[in-house]
């Protein structure tokens, strides 16, 4: 198969599989109609990789009338965003959409010159292979993921009639507009898949049509037209000034020229709001709302990824300038105050929300520090993300049609109810954490570039890496704390109850596994990804590689770094004592509480309080919301962004 077949199945397969979905009302049918494509759509984000090493970035244009059809699809969508304000009655959304249309319809009809073409219209490179990876494998795994999950979640609404066809035809869709804008050069391409994930994530998020699902769906379609309008009016003048519509012609060539740098800062500020980064931060928030297969689609393979894909893919563009300086500044602060605020959050799905957006923030100060290493360290961060993101909330999916909770406090134990998913989430958080898993390995090269950078602002970059760095580790082992705690109970409490039955052969519990997998694999080959990806996808954007590898090490300034040897000690470690150890029940002690021990209870230990009164034993975690709550930092933390924001601009402008 030509490239040019693998793109177009990339791209059409995951639309026409949408559209027969919604036709489609039989379950086993469309079971069948989206497990085979997304098949299909793994295979075929390979076999595009195979084909971009051998022979280099494909380009090329689709002949036909494929322009006029692009534009009428653009010009209706903004059309319908228009229609959802008014019917809605949202001034924002209605606002924004207006103006987006009447702006782009001048600067497509008024401004452009009659028959303008882009060519080539698409340019894959490996940055957009690894894009395409990312988005297909990850994402298919999503989407099967989601056919077990809509049919408890749908019991569980206790629904008159299924919407599962409405919400697999925009979860599936979403995959191909997501392949649409990594492959996209032409602006009036990508500008059209920029808007297809708009139209999707909106109506992913308010699919409950509940009145907070509809409020966060709202709410994400106007903060994204934001960025939308951003986007128009940044061709806008790149076409004044350039004449040209191509990315490649805005970064091929190094440093743009200072006329260009406000396009560049409306492009990148328009990946902003579509990476949530402060103070757009609350539309992923409200997102929390949806299904969670969307919570993970959003997370880790799409919208979120395009965001910090299209200020990545510029950076060539604005290296060495103050624009580089600010995007590096401003990254730093998202990722250290978004890692902060979720010290004090106790839903799940919350924590892993602040969790992403840190994880973008540190993506987009990469891009920033705009170095050979940080380069790297954004690809490699893109990689290890959405692969461990996707299982962490994949597995708290689970846990919440388990235990009916969103909530850490009652995840107390669960390592002992629900072992194995309990397991692979706790797995899941350490490869977010530790070494020598690859989220940390990426961590440290962006901490590094940060440091070797010349500018005296970088030294306000590698503070806030490092208090963003030491926040994470707060959140992270409190909750893998909370999952593995258990007080012993006395017999009777609801804690000495059996555990409850796991269904691991579904096929829930498969794509968890086989992510995970997939993560822990990724990080053992870590010194192969950088030099048959991560590094030749560094130059082929300009930057000399800065990871060097020999066959399986990684060589730094301080010697050769072998990740595969720490993996088989770790597996040692742990497969040992679960061989050699047994331990019964006669060797479990209660928690020492310093001599003040009473007999347990039948509700579990108790202990003895002041006035010699039996207290019952309950331990908890701490989450200083006065401190570092959303209430207590939320004013700061938008006013900070706005005026680093503001400072960015002007310093482009003046």
């Amino acid at each position: 198969m030509s490239g040019e077949s693998l793109v177009a199945v990339l791209v059409l397969l995951p639309v026409a599989t949408a559209a027969a979905s919604l036709a489609i009302k039989d379950e086993r049918l469309r079971r069948l109609l989206i497990i085979l494509p997304s098949g299909a759509l793994i295979a075929a984000s390979v076999l595009l990789l195979v084909q971009v090493l051998e022979n280099g970035p494909l380009t090329f244009t689709p002949s036909g009338h494929w322009d006029s059809l692009i534009l009428i699809i653009e010009l209706v969508l903004l059309a319908y965003f228009v229609y959802v304000g008014v019917v809605r009655k949202h001034l924002l959304v209605l606002g924004l959409g207006a103006t987006q249309l009447v702006l782009f319809a001048l600067f497509k009809f008024a401004w452009l010159p009659s028959g303008f073409k882009v060519q080539p219209a698409f340019h894959i490179d490996l940055l957009a292979v690894i894009m395409c990876l990312v988005i297909s494998v990850t994402g298919s795994l999503i989407v099967m993921y989601a056919l077990n999950y809509m049919q408890s979640h749908e019991r569980h609404l206790k629904l008159g009639a299924t919407r599962q066809h409405v919400f697999f035809f925009f979860l599936v869709g979403f995959l191909g507009a997501m392949n649409g804008v990594v492959f996209a050069n032409s602006l009036l391409w990508f500008f059209l898949f920029w808007e297809l994930t708009t139209l999707c994530c909106y109506h992913l998020i308010r699919h409950d049509l509940t009145e907070e699902a509809e409020q966060s769906g709202l709410r994400a379609l106007w903060m994204n037209l934001v960025g939308g309008l951003a986007l128009v009016a940044g061709m806008s003048l790149a076409y004044q000034a350039s004449g040209s519509l191509s990315l490649l012609d805005l970064t091929g060539f190094g440093t743009v020229a200072p006329v260009m740098l406000l396009p560049l800062a409306l492009f990148c500020f328009a990946g902003f709001t579509k990476a949530a980064q402060v103070p757009f931060q609350s539309w992923l928030l409200g997102a929390m709302v949806a299904p969670t297969p969307v919570s993970a689609l959003l997370h880790s393979s799409t919208m979120v990824k395009a965001g910090v894909y299209l200020v990545l893919r510029l950076a060539p563009g604005y290296e060495g300038t103050y624009l580089s300086a600010g995007i590096a500044v401003f990254g730093a602060f998202v990722f250290m105050i978004t890692s902060v605020l979720a010290i004090s959050q106790n839903v799940s799905k919350r924590v892993l929300a602040y969790s992403t957006i840190s994880s973008l923030g540190l993506i987009i100060c990469c891009a920033g520090i705009n170095t050979g290493l940080a380069i790297a360290a954004a690809i490699a961060l893109i990689i290890y993300h959405a692969v461990v993101k996707g299982v962490l909330f994949l597995a708290v999916g689970i846990m919440e049609q388990s235990i009916h909770s969103r909530d850490i406090e009652d995840m107390e134990g669960l390592v002992t109810r629900l072992p194995a998913l309990a397991g692979m989430a706790i797995i899941g958080m350490v490869v977010m954490l530790f070494v020598p898993f690859g989220v940390l390995f990426a961590k440290w090269a962006a901490l590094q570039a940060a440091a070797a950078a010349p500018t005296v602002w970088f030294s306000l970059v590698v503070a806030f890496l490092v208090i963003g760095s030491a926040a994470g580790i707060v959140f992270w082992v409190r909750w893998i704390g909370r999952l593995m705690s258990h007080t012993a109970a006395g017999a009777g409490a609801p804690e000495a109850a059996p555990p409850e039955a796991e269904p691991r052969g579904s096929l829930s519990y498969l794509v968890v596994a086989g992510l995970l997998a997939g993560g822990v694999v990724l990080s053992v080959l870590a010194a192969p990804l950088v030099s048959y990806l991560i590094n030749p996808a560094g130059a082929a954007m300009g930057y000399s590689p800065a990871l060097d590898t020999a066959g399986w090490h990684l060589k730094t300034s301080f010697g050769f770094f072998t990740p595969w040897v720490l993996f088989v000690v770790i597996g040692a470690a742990l497969l040992l004592p679960a061989l050699l150890v047994r331990v019964r029940t006669e060797d479990i002690r209660p928690v020492y509480l310093c001599g003040e021990h009473q007999a347990s209870s039948a509700g579990g230990p108790v202990f003895t309080s002041l006035g010699d009164q039996a207290v019952l034993l309950a331990t908890g975690g701490f989450y200083w919301s006065r401190v570092f709550g959303e209430r207590s930092l939320n004013v700061w933390v938008n006013g900070a962004g706005i005026a680093l924001l503001a400072a960015l601009f002007v310093g482009v402008i003046v």
